[in-house]
């Protein structure tokens, strides 16, 4: 299609949305030249604002997790496409994995205690400085992989995931270096649980759920364009208890993987820092709100739609690290009804006190330019008349956010995340977030 042809389109839905409120000739030229950086332009602007619109549709339509995973990849896309354009270096991966299936709860029917193989193929791009966050933090790789799970029968039959990654070195020595990996995404079970067709298989609910993977590796360059690695990861498949049951599977490995990069890798590619990584402004705040469709102790019950707010107060280490503690609170509606199905609560009202949830959250945040990984452990703070139902005393999140341009003259910038909530090691809620930062560079 030429140029022109693409024009009239991006002019047609950009219509349909309205360009008053998206119209980028109403900002400041700083801010204009800000967001045209990140979006690639005016148009390309109210294409976005059309685009926001169409996810809010499709979170009050859909009934599955899958939109908080769409959403997530959606700002996995804008990393990727950063570091391509700030790599020179990009690599072919292939990984494989001994793992077992843990039975990290007795409630789990399925077969476990048998290994199992992973597979995984990717491409990655190795930062180069081109940025001083990248020399900050020793140049990291971001990268994107596809993978095959054979979980065996009696077990679900197999999986399948697609998961952008971020490779975090830890500790680099001539051809040695030591790295943790951390990726997110997509994943796919060939036969999850069914009451008629698959009764006696019960850690996965659905066909779409996330995979989150930890790994940590002994990294070994052989010449200029191969690198060797071995090391252990976790590997963690659930949908948030977007449908039951959802007890999740835990895939414990090792591993040996091989990377090939055509063009060769050379020290001089790399480039140091022109700043200092120190933060002139310590202090800032967080605050945002949450959204998650979940199902709650009935098997192929109803979902309901579950909404929270958080603050965070923010103490800045450096430009790239930072501690936060915080209050994070939750309207949970399925706690109220099954509360007054059961006859727990007296009334309604006991009822919509007994849904509340209240917890303190100490924990860190990790920037990677637009990119911010943010470690909580919440503790149920209220009282007894509260946090009813709680799986637990406490909990642990993993929130995964992309950081937008600054509003013109303001100290504020709007994010947009995915978190991940957890007791021990069943997943609560994969949930949509949004709100803003509120900091002075």
């Amino acid at each position: 299609m030429k140029k022109d042809a693409w024009r009239a389109l991006l002019r047609s839905v950009a219509s349909q949305s309205g360009t008053d409120s998206c119209d980028t000739r109403a900002l400041p030229m700083t801010g204009r030249s800000a967001w045209a950086k990140t979006f690639g332009g005016r148009w390309s602007l109210h294409f976005f604002c059309r685009l926001l619109k169409m996810g809010v549709d499709l979170v009050k339509k859909w009934r599955s997790g899958v939109c908080c995973f769409a959403f997530g990849l959606l700002g996995w896309v804008h990393l990727v496409g950063q570091a391509l354009s700030s790599s020179g270096s990009v690599a072919i991966e292939t990984s494989a994995y001994r793992s077992f299936l843990w039975r990290h709860t007795p409630r789990l029917t399925i077969r476990t205690g048998q290994s199992i193989g992973l597979y995984e193929v990717g491409v990655g791009w190795s930062t180069q400085g081109r940025r001083d966050w990248e020399a900050w933090r020793k140049y990291p790789a971001w990268g994107i992989s596809a993978s095959y799970i054979a979980l065996g029968e009696q077990a679900h039959g197999a999986g399948w995931a697609l998961f952008p990654h971020l490779s975090i070195p830890l500790w680099r020595w001539e051809r040695w270096l030591i790295a943790f990996r951390i990726g997110t995404g997509l994943g796919y079970v060939v036969r999850p649980y069914d009451s008629f067709k698959n009764p006696t298989e019960n850690a996965i609910g659905s066909h779409w759920n996330n995979l989150t993977q930890f790994r940590f590796g002994f990294n070994y360059r052989s010449d200029k364009h191969w690198r060797l690695q071995a090391g252990v990861s976790l590997t963690h498949l659930s949908n948030g208890a977007a449908k039951l049951p959802n007890f999740g599977i835990n895939l414990p490995a090792y591993f040996f993987s091989a990377s090939f990069s055509p063009r060769e890798v050379i020290e001089e590619s790399f480039r140091p820092a022109a700043t200092p990584n120190r933060s002139e402004r310590r202090w800032g705040a967080l605050v945002g709100i949450t959204h998650a469709r979940i199902a709650y102790a009935v098997v192929d019950g109803p979902q309901y739609a579950l909404w929270g707010a958080s603050i965070n107060a923010l103490f800045h280490l450096d430009r790239l690290n930072r501690l936060s503690i915080g209050l994070d609170g939750e309207y949970n509606p399925a706690v109220a009804e099954f509360g007054r199905q059961t006859g727990s609560f007296l009334s309604a009202r006991d009822a919509r006190r007994g849904a509340l949830r209240l917890a303190l959250t100490p924990g860190a945040e990790f920037l990677f330019g637009p990119i911010g990984i943010h470690l909580q452990a919440g503790f149920y703070i209220g009282g007894p008349r509260i946090n009813r139902y709680t799986p637990g005393p406490w909990y642990s999140r993993l929130t995964t956010r992309w950081y937008l341009p600054a509003i013109p003259h303001t100290h504020l910038r709007p994010w947009v995340g995915v978190a991940l909530k957890a007791h021990n090691v069943n997943a609560e809620m994969i949930a949509l977030q949004c709100g803003v930062l509120i900091h002075r560079e």
